[in-house]
């Protein structure tokens, strides 16, 4: 899919005549899981918008979470496709090979590595994360047969050196690196297990948890060291031979693998000609806007904040990607009634022959709270508990729990009294207490008529992208499986105003009724505050040109291919200062460029 630049003017598709375009109304940068998605979701909303994807990667877009069932053998290169062959040009996705190198924000546009510009409407960053490599200072880390799994090309790399190899040392303390153990272990490879900490996965696993994953991976017949780290590697006529410990002890081994996490790819927050904020990841808010004004990030290059800390953290797993991908082609294309909030963080993976399953903040511990333990039933159960609310679970064990019900009741704070026992036990029945849930609602609403909670629609892409492996199994639960039903204090605050909706409490049916939408109640544009940009004000009407609105709804969405094509342009945010102090002159943009565009599509 490479292309060769004349000017502004490329062919996108090989082979194929495609028109050649040098600016595009959608513009996505990185074409891993979240970006294709994001696109995709963008093109079921808007079918006659142009949407372009630029990447540097040489291949289509993989499900990552399979890379490991390639490493085994059990996948081919072709079954690592996250969409079928060909999704992009079915849903006209212009693909463009390149690298941007710098993002001009006042003029909307990007600079390529050859020094061509290309003008996008809305941008969405989704650069992904790149592997955290072995130190600079570290003897002997350039010697052949010392390897960073993360790219495809790594596993290319790893699958063909496994032939020769007897044993291998992983460096490591993390869910890749107890993969990548058992992978080896799979080859009959002896592996020698190196976790700088005394436990495995120490931000979510406690010492009992930990413990009972080593234990299993011993027994399938590893040696593990823990709070052991590697200060140089041993080689011979370029080829390494052994590591040296800090403990001073020498591991033979033909192979060195290091799985010592991933970083954020942040560099064109650096490069943005306005301030693009970035710590851990470009920050952004619930609704994946960044502090610049049509900049979106999704994937794990994004920062979102944890409801329970405040703090901003990226959440580098297949499913957000999935998730966060979707929900930026709904922000693009102006569709913010299918936008919910994405709560509290989790993870679920397989750590050896364990399902692992870790949702909120189960290891802090805040005043007032108290923590359940449970390891019957051959698996290991911990509960977080805050008076009767649940803030952190955490379940290690043969079955996996329902993690999206688990998620939903922190979510929402809902008492856990009447199921703690089931909880602890890894006995939780997630549809009959759901389904008793749904039914004290609607006692409520007959009796009171107040509707405590209010279920949104759910949006799903076409074509859905490929589930990730077992290991992996929430992607697809994730994927397939409805949000969870949003409580009205989790709401955006509202600015008071006499045709606001009413104040926050539980809705009543008359507000209910009075929407535009057949699911929930939209909360207008101005009602919706951005920790970045500030209270939007109402955007204009639709073909009124700067004329704003004073009712500031939404319009009402079209079915895909049906009435007049919506102008995209409507639904942009206006410039607000990005930082505390800058004056709305500053922050100013220039004329969106598609009043500046000749001719039309």
């Amino acid at each position: 899919m490479r292309q060769e630049y004349a000017g502004h003017r490329a062919p996108l598709f090989k082979g194929a005549e495609q028109p050649s375009i040098d600016r595009a109304d959608i513009v996505i940068v990185g074409n891993g899981i979240a970006g294709l998605t994001a696109a995709i979701q963008a093109r079921s909303f808007e079918p006659e918008a142009r949407i372009a994807i630029i990447t540097d990667q040489n291949h289509p877009t993989i499900n990552t979470p399979a890379l490991k069932q390639f490493a085994v053998g059990k996948l081919s290169r072709e079954q690592l496709l996250a969409y079928p062959p060909g999704t992009e040009r079915q849903e006209r996705i212009h693909l463009i090979h390149a690298r941007v190198e710098k993002i001009n924000a006042q003029s909307k546009s990007v600079t390529l590595a050859n020094g061509s510009s290309f003008g996008y409407g809305t941008l969405l960053l989704a650069t992904g994360s790149t592997p955290t490599a072995l130190p600079a200072q570290l003897p002997g880390r350039d010697f052949d047969g010392v390897l960073t799994l993360h790219r495809l090309q790594d596993y290319l790399d790893l699958r063909r050196r496994l032939p020769e190899v007897e044993e291998a040392v992983v460096i490591g303390g993390g869910a890749h690196a107890c993969e990548t153990v058992m992978c080896l272990l799979h080859w009959g490879i002896h592996v020698h297990w190196l976790i700088r900490s005394a436990v495995l996965l120490p931000r979510m696993l406690d010492e009992t948890a930990s413990e009972m994953v080593l234990e299993r991976v011993r027994q399938a017949g590893a040696t593990v060291y823990t709070s052991t780290e590697v200060v140089g590697i041993v080689g011979r006529v370029g080829s390494v031979i052994g590591v040296v410990t800090n403990h001073q002890q020498f591991i033979p081994c033909q192979l060195v693998v290091a799985c010592t996490g991933t970083r954020p790819v942040t560099g064109l927050a650096k490069q943005c000609d306005l301030p693009l904020k970035h710590e851990n990841g470009i920050l952004v808010d619930d609704h994946l806007r960044s502090s610049v004004r049509d900049i979106y990030v999704a994937g794990d290059v994004a920062a979102l904040k944890n409801p329970l800390t405040g703090q901003y953290e990226p959440r580098a797993q297949w499913y957000a990607a999935v998730e966060q991908g979707r929900m930026a082609g709904a922000m693009m294309t102006g569709h913010r009634e299918a936008v919910r909030p994405f709560g509290v963080p989790w993870h679920a993976t397989h750590l050896g022959d364990l399902s692992m399953l870790y949702v909120g903040n189960p290891l802090q511990s805040p005043p007032g709270a108290y923590v359940l333990t449970d390891n019957s039933r051959g698996g290991y159960r911990r509960l977080l508990l805050q008076g009767e609310r649940l803030i952190g679970y955490l379940s290690l064990g043969p079955m996996q729990p329902d993690s999206l019900s688990i998620k939903r009741i922190i979510d929402e704070e809902l008492p856990v009294r009447d199921i703690l026992k089931g909880l602890l036990k890894g006995e939780f029945d997630a549809r009959q207490y759901l389904t008793r849930r749904r039914s004290y609602s609607a006692q409520d609403l007959v009796t009171s008529g107040h509707l405590a909670s209010v279920k949104p629609a759910t949006v799903r892409t076409t074509p859905e992208p490929a589930p990730a492996s077992h290991s992996s199994a929430p992607a697809a639960q994730t994927a397939r499986s409805e949000p969870r039903l949003p409580t009205t204090d989790q709401l955006p605050p509202i600015s008071p105003r006499p045709e606001a909706l009413p104040q926050r409490g539980p809705l009543s049916v008359p507000a209910l009724s009075q929407s535009k939408s057949n699911h929930y109640p939209i909360l207008r544009e101005e009602e919706e505050i951005s920790p970045f940009t500030g209270t939007l004000p109402a955007l204009p009407e639709q073909g009124q040109g700067g004329t704003r609105s004073n009712s500031g709804s939404l319009p009402a969405r079209q079915e895909q291919g049906q009435g007049r094509r919506r102008n995209l342009w409507a639904y942009s945010d206006p410039a607000l200062p990005a930082f505390p102090g800058q004056s709305p002159a500053q922050a100013q943009h220039v004329r969106p460029y598609s009043e500046r565009r000749e001719g039309g599509r």
